[in-house]
């Protein structure tokens, strides 16, 4: 092992990857991360699979629907993208229409999607092959997006997070509270436990809450030169 000095340090790494890395400096953090929460019969802090799954279909094998308000044909995909609620049936979790949030990156007769599958409710994904994952997005899409005789997908790309995004699932504030007390307790302090089981899950959340503690950070550091 090396040993590297330093005024600060700042930690985003997910829980399940920490071990007993932190132990030497915040003392009990190891045990904190890998508490038993009997209520809801989990140990440490849950992190379900997730599968990101980008396809593309010619645009003539979408549904060809006039969308409300004016928005335009759905074979032009004109928005963000969908989200898929349980109660439709369908085990992606939403789409994003990435043809047209990134104009100019396929062909103009395409539309490319980008699809999450998975989560706390489907950790199946985990454990399911690559093609079996494949299929079942592009089922999801015939019932959502696709007229029924459209063609097979063109697969660019599958990426499985076996350990994705953290459930913030009863008790977890309270292992946060004492996370905050143990941090508090350290020596001269210049140590930040960070990452998004702590600031939100959302991508906005991560970004402020990195900008803020850069602040924290720099003053800590200024105050020690």
């Amino acid at each position: 092992p090396k040993t590297i000095k330093a005024k600060a340090v700042v930690s985003t790494m997910p829980t399940h990857a920490m071990n007993d890395i932190f132990e030497p400096v915040l003392p009990g953090s190891t045990d904190l991360f890998t508490k038993e929460r009997n209520a809801i019969n989990r140990k440490g802090i849950y992190y379900p699979p997730v599968s990101a799954v980008t396809v593309a279909y010619p645009k003539s094998s979408f549904k060809d629907v006039e969308l409300d308000n004016e928005f335009g044909n759905l074979q032009n995909l004109p928005g963000f993208g969908s989200l898929n609620p349980r109660s439709e049936g369908v085990r992606t979790l939403g789409t994003l229409w990435s043809s047209s949030l990134f104009p100019e990156r396929c062909p103009e007769e395409y539309n490319i999607l980008l699809n999450y599958i998975g989560g706390s409710r489907d950790p199946a994904i985990g454990t399911m092959s690559d093609e079996d994952i494949i299929a079942a997005v592009d089922k999801d899409l015939r019932k959502v997006l696709l007229q029924p005789n459209a063609p097979q997908p063109k697969v660019l790309g599958i990426k499985v997070w076996p350990a994705a995004i953290p459930q913030y699932e009863l008790g977890h504030f309270d292992i946060m509270k004492e996370l905050e007390s143990m941090e508090s307790k350290v020596e001269g302090g210049g140590l930040w436990i960070c990452g998004n089981y702590r600031s939100g899950v959302a991508f906005p959340d991560c970004v402020t809450f990195g900008y803020d503690h850069a602040k924290v950070v720099k003053e800590y550091c200024d105050a020690k030169q």
